[in-house]
């Protein structure tokens, strides 16, 4: 079996399409300069702060991506003035994410980039294609965690 065959370096490859596209529509429909991941963080905090306070350990859990990651993502997204990071009075050791009138207008302005992509990804596919693609999909996520 050939490299091209092989599950996982198709999961991989198909995701770094996906990445390319969702970044080519957000620099084309002025995204603020956000990356696919920042606009998925910044989105994702937007709709969790409304019912509660979301931490970095929240994020790393979200998109399964390590500590060191998320600190560096955050780090450029607050240093672009997409968001700060607040302390809690609970809880001196943690912050907060806190996102910035920048990042609510990104938000406002690109989240049709989120329906054209998902549009462009599942056009020709059937409801019922769909369903059984995202279970084999979680198939393969459980398989990976053991």
């Amino acid at each position: 079996m050939s490299n091209t065959e092989l599950l996982g370096f198709r999961i991989r490859s198909v995701w770094q399409q996906i990445k390319r596209l969702m970044n080519r529509h957000l620099t084309e429909n002025d995204g603020y300069g956000l990356t696919g991941m920042q606009f998925a963080i910044v989105s994702y905090i937007a709709k969790e702060s409304a019912e509660r306070d979301v931490f970095q350990k929240n994020l790393e859990q979200k998109f399964d991506i390590r500590k060191s990651t998320v600190t560096g993502i955050l780090n450029t997204m607050e240093r672009d003035g997409f968001l700060r990071r607040e302390t809690v009075p609970y809880d001196a050791r943690l912050r907060k994410m806190m996102l910035t009138n920048k990042a609510l207008h990104a938000i406002t302005n690109t989240e049709q980039v989120i329906d054209t992509v998902e549009a462009q990804l599942s056009k020709g596919l059937t409801e019922e294609e769909i369903t059984t693609f995202l279970n084999i999909l979680e198939k393969i996520s459980k398989n990976a965690e053991s």
